[in-house]
């Protein structure tokens, strides 16, 4: 094995948003082994940035498979929605809600500031035109029917998240899933080289082409059965590593 990718939120992180010393020391000795460590996450690299500090992975797939960078955090790849249709999406969006964000590769743009976390710039999309490409658009919409006919019309991929309350709209050739595989071509290695960790359900198919696909014990209990394997410890007991350090025998 080669390649241990891993989701960040409840997965490799702990409920307080943490990575334990423990965790550390172990994918540190995994990297002394000659494994490479892959962040695999839906978030963008100024949101990942204390994970890429302190981890220190070889690689980063971020945005939900739209970005991947190098462990200098070089873009490698990037699966990016033009201006054009940047702005379409969120047209059609703004019918149906105000609550939408757009990520590029630089700034988080926040319609009219209603999210201001993660240094949000805000951004009226109503009066303003867009001007740059986005790498993932976010929305709140009530249902998945909505974020479906938007992301048909514009043959997007669309996944959901925090119990279907937001809907992530990314380029088609960006899912974590697609991120992984899209790895591999650019480093010569296929799925049979990955372990994949992962908790909720944008992680399932990467788990499931992985030559190891993990599940977390703190997944919701819906899709246990669906991957090879899960850890016996949930994201709160260091779950990821010590499933590592006992299929490796660190311990």
């Amino acid at each position: 094995m080669r390649y241990i990718i891993f989701d960040l939120d409840d997965t490799l992180l702990n409920n307080q948003r943490r990575v334990t010393d423990y965790t550390l020391d172990v994918l540190h000795r995994m990297q002394k082994m000659g494994h490479k460590l892959v962040i695999n996450t839906a978030r963008s690299k100024a949101y990942s940035q204390e994970y890429f500090d302190r981890i220190r992975p070889d690689y980063a797939i971020l945005n939900g498979g739209a970005q991947i960078v190098d462990g200098e955090g070089t873009t490698i790849f990037r699966a990016e929605l033009d201006a054009d249709k940047t702005q379409a999406v969120v047209d059609d969006l703004l019918k149906l809600t105000e609550n939408i964000t757009v990520q590029t590769e630089a700034v988080l743009y926040s319609h009219r500031g209603l999210y201001t976390g993660q240094n949000a710039v805000a951004f009226d999309f109503d009066r303003e035109r867009v001007s740059f490409s986005a790498l993932k658009i976010v929305a709140s919409l009530k249902e998945e029917k909505q974020a479906g006919e938007i992301a048909e019309k514009y043959a997007l991929e669309y996944t959901s998240y925090l119990s279907g309350t937001f809907w992530r709209f990314n380029h088609p050739d960006a899912t974590k899933a697609k991120g992984n595989r899209n790895l591999m071509k650019l480093v010569g290695g296929t799925p049979v080289d990955v372990i994949a960790f992962g908790d909720d359900l944008g992680d399932l198919e990467m788990l499931q082409q992985a030559g190891i696909g993990v599940l977390m014990k703190n997944a919701e209990p819906r899709y246990y059965g669906t991957c090879s394997h899960i850890t016996d410890f949930t994201n709160d007991e260091d779950g990821v590593a010590r499933f590592l350090a006992m299929h490796f025998g660190l311990e």
